[in-house]
Order: C-alpha cells, then structure tokens, then sequence
C-alpha cells in the first residue's frame, strides 16, 4: 500500500515515539479521551450550529455552514481513512445506541440547512419543502442501512456455512 499524505499526517498524529502521550499505556488512554472528546464535538457542534440558524437568521448562515463544513471534512476523512484500512464500516447490527447516535448525528445537519433556506425566504416554501424531503431521504437512510446490514449479516453466515 502507498504512503498518502493522509497516512503521514495520521502517523505523525498518532505519536508513536511518545514525545507528546508518552508510553503505549498512557498513549492509549489518551487516544480514548481523545475519541470520547471528538465524539461529543461531532454532535454538539451541529446541534449548535443548526439551532443558531434559526434565531440569528440570515447572517449567521455562511459562518455557521463553514463550521459544519469543517466539522464534517475531519469526520469524513477518518472514514475514508478507515475503510482504506480494510475496516468493514458498515455495522452487523443496528441497535438502540447506533440508531440513536445516527438520528442525533445527523439531524443537525439537515435541521440547518432548512433553517439556512428560511433564513433567506422565511416566506417561501423551499424550507418546507426541504424539511419534508430531509424526513423522507432519512427514512430512505435508515432503510438502505438496514438492508445493508443483513446483506453484510448474510455473507457473513454464508461464509462460515462454507467454512463448516
């Protein structure tokens, strides 16, 4: 596998010789807190931003949507990072927690955008419009999830029945 800038900046990121979290144990720890913090900015950073949209209005659009943008960049490029790692992202089972998290994740984000487009025509029905379309592209999400899921559950048994 070619080393990418993406790697470089990941290695250099990761400290491996210590200088920054010290020993394996301590380094580890303090990759946890670090995953822990990240995973509380990725939700309430959006939430932030989509809930100021609608009080500050039109000016607040363009600085609220570049820190979406810069919050979404990081997260999509860890996916990109570990799916090139061969890490099967899509997940076995959907339960409470994950489905959760996905609707808390992700709801700003449209929440946003319909209050961006009402802060520009509040008397317009593109934002309804929006808001209607976001319901109906989340249920289309979460089904093709689903499916994917149990196509993944499926392989996986048809795999090890192979195996057997």
């Amino acid at each position: 596998m070619t080393t990418t800038i993406l790697d470089r900046v990941i290695r250099w990121n990761l400290d491996l010789n210590g200088d920054l979290y010290g020993d394996e144990r301590e380094r580890y720890r303090w990759y946890e807190g670090i995953t822990a913090a990240a995973s509380m900015q990725w939700l309430a950073v959006p939430w932030a931003a989509a809930i100021m949209v609608w009080p500050l209005g039109r000016s607040s659009v363009l600085p609220l949507a570049v820190v979406l943008v810069l919050m979404l960049f990081p997260i999509w490029l860890c996916g990109v990072y570990v799916r090139r790692r061969r890490v099967d992202t899509t997940p076995r089972v959907w339960d409470a927690k994950r489905f959760v998290l996905g609707v808390l994740g992700g709801t700003p984000y449209a929440f946003f955008l319909v209050g961006a487009l009402r802060a520009y025509d509040p008397d317009g029905s593109t934002w309804v419009g929006a808001a209607v379309g976001g319901v109906i592209g989340a249920v289309g999400g979460i089904v093709a999830q689903m499916v994917q899921s149990r196509r993944r559950r499926r392989d996986e048994a048809l795999a090890t029945a192979d195996e057997d």
